[in-house]
């Protein structure tokens, strides 16, 4: 049932809505358009479901409301995984099309050190051919979780070097080995 009130559609209906119709059918009796105090036909039917699974043992309760309080921990805490395109696709960390992005800042900033090295890494290594600019751009959409937590240059950085590990240029070992050498200059 929709919201008004009149039989689900199978043309239109959404995924979600033809299972938990077909749900609601084989636990027991569908409910009704609108059961329940306040809520609409859809709450209706998603709590329905959830009840005669609690009443059939097939769902614990205290389960179910832990990991609806996870849910709504992660989803409080990260917008971007509560939009449909994250949700129900393979997007990229970097796909955000269709999200709320705020203001741009257009002004240049200011620049550190590292910043222009990074950048003039990434121009050599693409005037030698070593890597490409696409490769560069996957290595960093390739950090998941990390690419939201980095700032730009640190992406190119981390990315980078994830991508010379993985073409054989560079090993992780070599490289913690140099790390290691600068922190104790200091």
């Amino acid at each position: 049932m929709h919201k008004s009130g009149a039989p689900l559609d199978p043309e239109t209906a959404l995924p979600w809505q033809k299972l938990a119709a077909a749900l609601s059918d084989l636990l027991g009796d569908p409910p009704a358009s609108g059961a329940g105090p306040g809520l609409d036909a859809h709450e209706s039917r998603v709590q329905a479901v959830a009840d005669m699974l609690i009443a059939k043992g097939l769902v614990d309760p205290a389960e179910m409301q832990s990991r609806m309080e996870a849910l709504a921990v992660r989803l409080a805490g990260d917008k971007d995984r509560a939009h449909p395109k994250t949700r129900f696709s393979n997007a990229a960390p970097n796909d955000i099309g269709g999200l709320p992005g705020g203001p741009i800042d257009t002004s240049a900033g200011t620049h550190e050190g590292w910043h222009l090295l990074v950048t003039a890494i990434g121009a050599v290594l693409g005037a030698r051919g070593l890597t490409r600019i696409d490769e560069r751009r996957r290595s960093s959409e390739d950090l998941g979780e990390d690419y939201h937590r980095l700032g730009y240059f640190e992406r190119m950085a981390q990315g980078g070097a994830n991508l010379l590990y993985e073409k054989g240029i560079l090993t992780r070992e070599e490289v913690e080995r140099r790390i290691e050498k600068l922190r104790q200059r200091k």
